[in-house]
């Protein structure tokens, strides 16, 4: 027997019904117009990817699986069932915010869709896109530091100020505060987990530190909305507030933590890529210093050691003195 599929812009209640959360869809015209972006976003990925076949060159499946799950994590937060509860349900407004800002936003990331577009574009599309890749306004607004202060500044402000209360009752707000979670949650995650080419480059360990600096962040918001003594907004109760905030610092901590195993593999996959290269280099480095302490007269050093460059300094030195003497 088939469910029937559900047209709901908004829940009749703040009682989260499964029914509506699995077959309910978003009927509306800016829900139409963001299922049309995320199509296009798709169709413009599929389309990268058959340029590539048609050049021969290899792309990972698990990035598009990324992209694709992104994307789907995006129409699920503004789409779906779940929508039809973020004006009366502010738990469901959390998992819509987690959605929008700390699960659809590193999956695009690792989709890598920066590296896809300037691979199958023509040579002066690369350049057109990596000039704004590296453009003023790009670097600003991804400059670390910025693009974390907006991060957790959304969060706060979207809860223990009025703007969540104020977007409640004005629907066209509470859209366009959509858009923005996803934009200021793309901003952060992108330099921590993207591998597209960017003008700031964190390293892995200051990925990680940045990742447990924000958890205690999202952990004590979490805790604030479940010990307030009003609801969020008058449409809500206390008891789903209270609710909402135990779902945000678990659901927030638990999407943080699986983003930080993500940074992890990706840190120890370029150790492994660099080792080799690192013992290439140090065999070459070690062989030099050992022929060039040959030249200086110190023989029979073992296979595998390398003179200290202070030695090297010392022999170079002496050296230097008998000439000087003998002339």
């Amino acid at each position: 027997m088939l469910v029937p599929v559900l047209a709901y812009a908004n829940a009749p209640s703040s009682a989260v019904s499964l029914h509506i959360l699995v077959t309910g869809v978003q009927t509306g015209a800016l829900a139409i117009l963001a299922d049309t972006l995320e199509a296009f976003a798709l169709g413009l990925y599929f389309f990268g990817l058959w340029r590539l076949s048609r050049r021969r060159r290899h792309w990972p499946a698990w990035s598009t699986a990324a992209y694709v799950a992104g994307v789907a994590m995006l129409w699920v937060a503004v789409g779906s069932g779940v929508a039809a509860y973020d004006d009366v349900s502010v738990t469901m407004h959390v998992v819509q915010h987690i959605l929008l800002m700390m699960v659809a936003p590193p999956l695009i990331a690792l989709g890598k869709p920066v590296t896809l577009a300037a691979q199958a574009a023509s040579r002066a599309n690369q350049v057109r896109l990596l000039k704004v890749v590296h453009s003023s306004p790009v670097a600003a607004l991804t400059f670390p530091v910025v693009a974390w202060l907006l991060y957790y500044g959304t969060m706060y402000g979207d809860f223990m100020t009025p703007i969540y209360p104020y977007s409640v009752a004005h629907p066209l707000f509470h859209d366009a505060t959509h858009l923005w979670f996803f934009l200021v949650g793309y901003l952060y995650w992108h330099p921590l987990v993207g591998l597209d080419p960017a003008r700031w480059r964190w390293p892995y360990p200051v990925r990680i530190g940045s990742l447990f600096l924000g958890m205690p962040f999202e952990a004590f918001l979490g805790i604030s909305i479940s010990d307030l003594r009003t609801p969020l907004a008058p449409i809500n109760t206390l008891a789903d507030t209270h609710r909402a905030g135990d779902t945000f610092w678990v659901v927030a901590m638990a999407a943080t933590g699986l983003c930080l195993a993500v940074v992890i593999v990706q840190w120890y996959r370029q150790l492994e890529r660099e080792t080799p290269r690192e013992d290439r280099r140090a065999e070459a480095v070690g062989a030099e210093s050992r022929a060039r302490a040959e030249q200086l007269g110190v023989h029979d050093v073992p296979e595998g050691f390398t003179v200290p460059w202070w030695r090297l300094a010392e022999l170079e030195a002496k050296r230097r003195r008998r000439g000087a003497d003998g002339n």
